[in-house]
C-alpha cells in the first residue's frame, strides 16, 4: 500500500458556523511524507499550522489548532475526517481566515470533491502504526476506547440524554475495509439542541448556524429531514475520525459513547503514547 495525495487542487467556500463570516479553503496536492498542513493565506507571510494533536488549543464545540506564532484554524474536524476517510495522506489546505467553512454541516462536499479529482498514488509506502495495549478515556458517563486490531473500525453511540420522546439511542459502525466513507459517513450533519441556542450565542458561538448547515433538535421534534435514521451517531463517528486524524494513521478498534471533541482529543493524545 502506498501513500496518496489528491489528484488536483480544488476550492470550497462558505459561511463559518461560529464566527459567521465567509471563508474559502483550497486543497492542494502535496509531496510524500508531508502529511496534512494548514496554511493561513490571509496573513503575509503565510502561517503554517501543522496537523498534530500537540497543536490542539481548544475543543469547545469544534477542534482548533494553533501554531507557535499564535495563529489558529478552527473547525478542522470535518475536513480532517474527509481526508482520513477518503485515504488522503498528504495535502496542503489553504484557508483565508481562522475558521473552516461549515458547508452543509457534514463532510460531503469535501469528500465529493476528493472523489471527483481522484487520488494520486505516490511512490512511498504507507505505514500504519499499531497499538500496544487497550486505551480508554472517560468523563462521567462519556467514554472512548481503543483496542489493538489488524484493521480500523469505529463503533460510536449517541445517547438521548434529554429523554426526548421522539429520539432514541443510536449506534453507528464504520469499518474502512467493509464500508464506504463517502456514502456511509460523509453525509451525516452536525446537530444541536434548540434549548442551547441562546447560551451558545452568548458565548459568541454559532453566529453562522442555520437549518442549511445543521440539524436542529427542538423540544417537540427534529426540525430537519434526516439523511439517516442514525444520523446523529454517524456524525459523532465522523468527528471521531477527524479528531483521531490529528495523529498518524494507526490500526485499532474504536468504541465510544457520548463522545465530544474534548474526549476525542484526550484519546488521541493517550493513543499516541502507545503506538509502535
Amino acid at each position: 500500500m502506498y501513500q496518496q495525495t489528491i489528484g488536483s487542487s480544488f476550492k470550497l467556500e462558505g459561511i463559518t458556523i461560529h464566527s459567521g463570516i465567509v471563508t474559502c479553503m483550497t486543497l492542494h496536492p502535496s509531496r510524500p511524507n508531508s502529511g496534512i498542513v494548514f496554511r493561513r493565506t490571509d496573513v503575509e507571510p503565510f502561517e503554517i499550522i501543522e496537523v498534530k494533536v500537540k497543536n490542539v488549543s481548544n475543543t469547545e464545540r469544534c477542534t482548533q489548532l494553533t501554531n507557535h506564532n499564535g495563529y489558529s484554524v478552527s473547525m478542522v474536524e470535518h475536513v480532517m475526517s474527509a481526508l482520513r476517510g477518503m485515504a488522503v495522506d498528504n495535502a496542503i489546505i489553504d484557508i483565508n481566515g481562522e475558521e473552516i467553512p461549515v458547508l452543509d454541516g457534514s463532510s460531503l462536499d469535501i469528500a465529493t470533491k476528493i472523489s471527483e479529482v481522484g487520488l494520486s498514488r505516490q511512490n512511498v509506502e504507507k505505514k500504519y502504526l499499531r497499538l500496544k495495549k487497550n486505551v480508554r478515556v472517560e468523563i462521567g458517563k462519556s467514554f472512548l476506547e481503543a483496542f489493538p486490531c489488524s484493521a480500523m473500525s469505529y463503533t460510536i453511540g449517541f445517547k438521548n440524554v434529554h429523554n426526548l420522546p421522539f429520539l432514541s439511542d443510536q449506534i453507528a459502525y464504520f469499518d474502512f475495509e467493509l464500508n464506504d466513507y463517502l456514502s456511509d459517513i460523509a453525509l451525516a450533519r452536525t446537530f444541536g439542541y434548540e434549548k442551547d441556542i441562546n447560551y451558545l450565542r452568548s458565548k459568541e458561538l454559532i453566529k453562522g448556524a442555520s437549518l442549511g448547515n445543521a440539524v436542529l433538535i427542538g423540544e417537540s421534534g427534529i426540525m430537519s429531514n434526516l439523511r439517516f435514521q442514525d444520523e446523529f451517531a454517524r456524525h459523532k463517528l465522523l468527528d471521531v475520525i477527524g479528531d483521531l486524524a490529528l495523529i498518524p494513521p494507526f490500526l485499532a478498534k474504536i468504541k465510544g459513547e457520548r463522545t465530544s471533541h474534548h474526549l476525542n482529543i484526550l484519546l488521541a493524545r493517550k493513543v499516541l503514547k502507545h503506538l509502535y
